[in-house]
């Protein structure tokens, strides 16, 4: 029955594990150089907006739509944005050293929820009671 209960929990932890750095914010917003125009026509998925009264908007999906970027904001309604109006546009990018330390992170947490059942466990069990 233990043996059940642990594959389960190494199932589980697996599981989360893995959506853990999946979902992290493994990535960060970079100033592109190139105008913005040229921004949504490399195809990215997210787009931050700076518009020239320091305003920001996010746009998921952007595309070219005559002389504005459109996509669909956070409340998920379209929303387009005149390219005259644009002072900069930053795209998401993976940060590796957000990875490297998510993953760090996540093996710490993992050795430290290991070392505290064991701990756990021989409280229980008296296995630090060992007859040599």
């Amino acid at each position: 029955m233990q043996s059940s209960n642990h594959s389960i929990w190494r199932g589980r932890a697996r599981n989360v594990l893995i959506a853990y750095l999946s979902c992290t914010a493994c990535t960060s917003w970079h100033l592109n150089a190139v105008s913005p125009r040229a921004v949504v026509e490399g195809h990215p998925r997210t787009v931050m907006v700076t518009l020239t009264d320091s305003s920001e908007i996010v746009l998921n999906e952007p595309g070219l739509q005559g002389d504005s970027i459109v996509g669909m904001n956070r409340h998920q309604t379209r929303e387009g944005v005149p390219l005259d109006s644009i002072a900069m546009t930053h795209t998401r990018r993976t940060s590796a050293v957000k990875t490297v330390f998510a993953v760090i992170g996540v093996g710490a947490a993992a050795f430290a929820s290991l070392v505290i059942g064991f701990v756990i466990h021989c409280s229980a069990t008296d296995c630090w009671d060992v007859q040599r």
